[in-house]
């Protein structure tokens, strides 16, 4: 069931029939903010391509441990958040990416919201997220939605070193 954001904006979990909008929207998403683009870090067009794959998103919309879900405007994708199980206590999640076009509708703060609560019906105990050091603005949005920094992190995409932040949300104090 839906839940509804607006008149016009629907958050839910994506379903197989979502797989060719989910596709378009973040290939819409990737040329929108580009690789310079905070939150984006490390990626590339072969990284958003091997994403984008259709074979790669039926997967994750089936798998149990992962989750999509999308905000839809006016029936078009215009967000997401992946999340996938790192162990029966933890979720990650993975990201959140809105359309620069509607950034400040409050999409980001629906799909966090959605995902929040999936996960504390699931009676799981964190959430964790990672981003940019340098990336405030995402990193005050998740503070703002009960998110606290735990610190540093290195990750290695395509060889590439990365400098990360991680973030924590116990769902311990919310059951």
């Amino acid at each position: 069931m839906p839940t509804i954001v607006s008149d016009l904006v629907q958050v839910a979990k994506a379903s197989a029939s979502d797989v060719p909008s989910i596709r378009r929207f973040i290939i819409a998403a990737w040329k929108e903010a580009g690789p310079k683009a905070w939150g984006w870090t490390g990626a590339t067009d072969k990284n958003i391509a091997e994403l984008a794959a259709e074979t790669t998103l039926r997967k994750l919309v089936s798998s149990s441990g992962s989750r999509l879900t999308v905000a839809k405007l006016g029936g078009s994708i215009v967000g997401f958040a992946a999340t996938r199980d790192v162990d029966e206590h933890t979720v990650e999640l993975a990201g959140i990416v809105v359309l620069e076009s509607v950034k400040g509708k409050g999409i980001g703060k629906a799909l966090i919201k959605e995902v929040i609560g999936t996960v504390s019906k699931r009676g799981i105990d964190e959430i964790i997220v990672k981003t940019e050091p340098f990336n405030e603005r995402a990193i005050r949005f998740y503070e703002t939605n009960g998110f606290s920094k735990v610190g540093p992190s290195k990750e290695e995409v395509d060889g590439k070193s990365l400098d990360l932040v991680v973030l924590r949300r116990s769902n311990r104090h919310v059951r």
